[in-house]
């Protein structure tokens, strides 16, 4: 029997902290899905202390690179302008027609975690935000989520048109290993392939543990070989247990973040029951996207590849934990020159000092009777040797 293969609109591509898999929709290949409505009201987000001036340690961060020059692209729930925000500017919107609004209080969030000008990795870096997927709009063609695999590939290749050098997803799809085989990715293998030619480094979220997204399960675009996955953890040392395995890991908790508002700090959305904090792999991937955004600045024309290999190196043992000052503060191999051979002498023994005098003129001596016996030998040598400008002797008569 022959297996059919399904659209890639079959599966939505939803925030972290929700990872569901979506029934198929009977949508032909090749076609995209707009959001027809927004059908839920917009999160309110949960208000906060500001956190105050920025931290010593990212002071000393931003004595490396700010990210100034470097466009990152937010590929998400859309970006509110923000005074935190230095440089923000709008991509594609494929859910309504405002990119810079954000219905779900995540892609604000994103963003103030890689360029906030208080508490942002890089700061001057410019944020694309690039409005992908909603939990607050119905999809078209009755879908429940806006967004999916298709509109995932076009806001990559939207992102790349608008010359991001750095493209941060953090949505997902989490699918079963025995459904993944199935689907058609050849519209979002193609535009990752085309962030790879073009030097854009791409960053996506590992994904949430649930009861539908499972140890062993595909995670999209997280598996994808050229995508950096980042999971989330609780310490330098300890993985978070509702986060996805992945070789990298950064903090997922955000304390203090830019409402989504327009103005302000949160941390949280409201709920009925209280507030429910911002924390997920969604949080830790744009950890890891401000630190690429350093080394694209740091190094200009650095590869993609060459990115990766510097953050995975970076990278502590047990969980992969991530800073930004380790990644940004390591030398790169063509930093590295030869070093010069060093020799270490084997170290005397300790003598005492009247063996140490003895020592001294025995040694004396002989080397004074060496440089005799060296001096006769010299001048024997001298005088049976032609000298310079003098015929050679001729052998004695007997």
């Amino acid at each position: 029997m022959r297996t059919r293969s399904l659209p890639a609109s079959a599966l939505l591509p939803l925030l972290l902290a929700m990872p569901v898999l979506c029934a198929p929709a009977a949508l032909a290949p090749g076609s995209l899905t707009y959001a027809s409505a927004q059908d839920i009201a917009c999160a309110v987000p949960s208000a906060a202390q500001p956190p105050g001036e920025t931290p010593a340690e990212l002071h000393e961060l931003r004595r490396f690179a700010t990210g100034a020059g470097v466009r990152v692209a937010v590929i998400d729930t859309g970006v509110a302008p923000h005074p935190e925000l230095n440089h923000l500017r709008p991509g594609a919107d494929f859910v309504g027609d405002n990119a810079l609004a954000d219905c779900d209080s995540h892609g604000t969030i994103v963003a103030g975690i890689i360029a906030g000008r208080t508490l942002g990795i890089a700061p001057d870096a410019e944020i694309l935000a690039v409005r992908q997927t909603s939990a607050h709009y119905r999809g078209g063609r009755g879908q429940s989520v806006a967004g999916d695999l298709e509109t995932l590939a076009s806001a990559i290749n939207n992102a790349l048109d608008e010359g991001a050098r750095v493209l941060n997803v953090s949505v997902v799809s989490c699918v079963d290993p025995g459904l993944a085989s199935r689907i058609d990715l050849n519209g979002l293998r193609g535009a990752l392939h085309r962030a790879e030619a073009d030097g854009a480094v791409v960053v996506a979220a590992s994904g949430n543990t649930s009861a539908d997204c499972e140890p062993g399960f595909s995670v999209i675009p997280a598996l994808f070989p050229t995508v950096l996955a980042v999971g989330a953890r609780e310490d330098t040392h300890t993985l978070a247990s509702y986060s996805m395995p992945a070789e990298i890991s950064a903090a997922g908790l955000v304390p203090h973040a830019l409402a989504s508002s327009g103005n302000g700090w949160a941390d949280g959305t409201l709920t009925r029951d209280g507030s429910r904090p911002y924390v997920g792999t969604s949080f830790a991937a744009p950890v890891v996207s401000g630190a690429a955004a350093l080394l694209m600045q740091r190094y200009p024309g650095i590869t993609p590849d060459h990115v990766r290999t510097l953050i995975t190196a970076a990278a502590q043992h047990g969980g992969g934990a991530i800073t930004p000052h380790n990644v940004i503060s390591q030398l790169t191999p063509d930093d590295i020159a030869p070093r010069d051979t060093v020799t270490v002498a084997p170290t005397e023994r300790t003598a005492s000092l009247a063996a140490k005098r003895f020592s001294s003129v025995g040694l004396g001596a002989v080397v004074v009777a060496l440089l005799g016996a060296l001096a006769l030998c010299a001048a024997s040598t001298w005088r049976s040797k032609p000298q310079p400008g003098s015929a050679p002797r001729p052998p004695a008569r007997g």
